[in-house]
């Protein structure tokens, strides 16, 4: 089987199996894309439909989509978009009606591309598909980032409807993905996690070391010790170590550590291995009833943080000895610890390296960019990585695909050009935080960053950690800022799975949570599913926004941005080349008009005609105006072409 056949060996299958005699299935009619015709039911925003014959269909629509496009080697950031999707999300539905919301898969997510491309999206970004961890469950189905292992898939990401296919892999599912994407010229990148693992973790087996330990005692109320001395979310720098190791809480904590079970009973953890193997119990289970010991849950690298920790993952232990910098700090014959500066291996390197540890870490992207033909990763906390591990790993992408697309979790504009010198082309960035509270300041000062960055960073006001921006300003909000987004120079409008259905409940409240720990669903966690049969989705107005910034890519350019002088409550920039100007204008007002001279905003240029309109309510697109009166939360783009 050839690395680019995978999609039409599936294409082929379904087809074989369009008259079989099976149950139909109920799909939100939103994906019907391909306008199939033989729909059996139509109720409430849905549609019942033959699954594989539907299927076939759509496969062949993505076929004669795909004759628009073709698969560029080097992907332009200035005119892309990214679609994040947690594949078991992104398509999880009660199929059978029966009361029981289905994971969803590599194959239902084929459904989506065509609406990914109205939307412009140019580069999917998948959140974790590895096999993770269901011990110490976040939630009732637990988080994706729990990765037990680097090179098996998520088993639930299989679909039945291919069963068939003896020989044909869930590998081979997603590799059938990944061509089908790039059939749309969508480049895919996925989550690669170097600096955690499951507290079972595949690896644990083979070699406990590369993980730390804590007496099975301490797990109860395991965190981080309270640094009284130094503030809230204080970051680890060297100025703080004595500190922080001078303190009796620290001391207390470092005593919860145990060396691995190998050292602790060399025989025992041999009998344990055995059992585990023979008997296909738990070694985790097992070493913590007979040895007394565990994993030790992972925690933030910042003092003082609030985050809860995360019990469902550890820390790797990237290097076998204590950096130098704090060695004077700790007892003689202290076990391997975490603590918020070893989690900053960038910073607080050791002087041996787990060369064998790293050299997996290699072969595991590797084994991603051969098997799957993927184009890229997001590299999960990679700014605490160790540089030379992370120089090593970039090296390896690049030998194998030089134009690969890799993503910064970094999260904040001012380390765009250390992201950059570190060899990534991508970064989450700011925005996320700026639009957690939309003021002109706050929106302003973003906007005059923007152009002096060396990389690209998302443009977004949620992501898959946040919460979702309809649950903090509602739609009219939300609107606003799609549109806010989708123009940003040096910034790629991004999409979080549900978005485009205006959903409101998140996948995950890890960054500016606005839940005042309220015990909610997140799909990181739980069983769930978008709001597929939102009669009023954001989808049409995304789609605008990519088919009106592609006719303008021309004039859409970092040296053509600027910022315009605006009244209070509202925020205006633009671009300008010669006798064209484009104007994006916004009410930051929930409640209040505005009014907007525009011979202010840009003198000489007026007047300017609407060309697009966020309102809900009405439309003003097609009018010429020297004034403007905004509505709340409204945004407006016009244009003046004086030629």
């Amino acid at each position: 089987m050839g690395k680019e056949d995978k999609f039409r060996l599936v294409q082929d299958y379904l087809s074989m199996n369009k008259a079989r005699e099976v149950e139909p299935i109920w799909i939100p009619a939103v994906w019907n894309e391909c306008s199939y015709k033989p729909i059996l039911y139509e109720k409430d925003g849905e549609i019942c439909v033959h699954p594989y014959d539907f299927l076939t269909e759509h496969l062949r629509y993505v076929d004669k989509l795909s004759w628009r496009y073709l698969l560029k080697e080097r992907t332009n950031l200035d005119e892309s978009t990214i679609y994040s999707a947690l594949i078991r999300y992104s398509t999880a539905w009660d199929y059978n009606h029966d009361g029981t919301v289905e994971s969803g898969t590599f194959l239902k997510f084929l459904i989506l591309l065509p609406l990914l491309k109205k939307m412009g999206v140019n580069i999917l970004y998948m959140l974790p598909v590895n096999q993770y961890s269901k011990l110490n469950l976040k939630g009732d189905i637990g988080s994706p980032y729990a990765v037990q292992s680097l090179f098996h898939l998520d088993q639930n990401l299989h679909d039945s409807l291919l069963d068939g296919m003896e020989e044909f892999t869930i590998h081979d599912e997603l590799s059938a993905l990944v061509e089908a994407c790039h059939l749309l010229d969508i480049k895919t990148v996925v989550d690669f996690i170097p600096r955690v693992t499951a507290r079972n973790s595949a690896f644990i087996t083979e070699h406990p070391e590369w993980v730390y330990w804590i007496k099975l005692e301490e797990l109860e109320g395991f965190a981080p010790p309270p640094i009284p001395e130094l503030g809230f979310f204080e970051e680890c720098t060297p100025d703080h170590l004595e500190t922080v190791y001078h303190s009796q809480e620290t001391a207390a904590f470092l005593r919860k550590f145990s060396p691995p079970p190998q050292e602790l009973h060399p025989s025992l953890w041999q009998q344990l291995k055995e059992r585990a193997a023979n008997y296909e119990d738990e070694l985790l289970t097992l070493v913590e009833q007979e040895m007394g010991i565990t994993t030790s849950p992972a925690h933030s690298d910042w003092i003082n943080d609030v985050q809860p920790i995360w019990t469902d993952i550890t820390f790797l232990r990237l290097y076998k000895d204590f950096s130098p910098q704090v060695r004077h700090l700790i007892s003689r014959g202290q076990a391997p610890y975490v603590l918020f500066d070893t989690i900053k291996c960038n910073d607080y390197p050791g002087e041996e390296p787990n060369w064998e540890l790293w050299d997996v870490l290699e072969q595991a992207v590797r084994f991603n960019l051969e098997k799957y033909g993927i184009d890229g990763f997001r590299i999960d906390i990679g700014h605490v990585l160790p540089i030379p591990l992370l120089t090593r790993i970039f090296d390896t992408v690049k030998e194998m695909n030089p134009n690969a697309l890799l993503i910064s979790e970094d999260l904040f504009n001012r380390n765009h050009r250390k992201a950059a010198n570190t060899g990534y082309n991508i970064m989450l960035g700011s925005g996320w935080n700026v639009m957690t509270e939309i003021t002109k300041e706050n929106l302003v000062s973003f906007l005059e960053e923007l152009p002096e960055l060396n990389i690209h960073v998302f443009a977004c006001a949620e992501t898959a950690d946040t919460p979702r921006i309809t649950s903090r300003g509602g739609v009219g909000v939300a609107r606003m800022i799609a549109v806010f987004n989708q123009f940003l120079p040096n910034a790629i409008p991004y999409v979080t799975t549900g978005y485009e259905m205006n959903e409101e409940q998140p996948l995950n409240c890890g960054l500016g949570d606005n839940t005042n720990g309220e015990e909610i669903s997140r799909a990181f966690f739980n069983v769930m599913q978008i709001n597929w049969t939102n009669p009023a989705p954001m989808l049409p107005l995304l789609a605008e926004l990519s088919e009106f910034k592609e006719a303008w890519h021309h004039l859409v350019k970092p040296e053509n941005f600027f910022v315009a002088q605006s009244p209070e409550g509202t925020a205006i920039y633009g671009y300008m080349q010669g006798d064209e100007t484009m104007l994006c204008c916004f009410n930051l007002s929930a409640d209040a008009v505005c009014q907007v001279d525009l011979n202010v905003a840009v003198p000489g240029r007026c007047p300017m005609t609407v060309t697009l309109d966020s309102s809900l309510t009405g439309s003003s697109v097609g009018q010429a105006f020297d004034f403007l009166q905004l509505a709340p939360n409204q945004a407006l783009v016009l244009i003046n072409n004086c030629r």
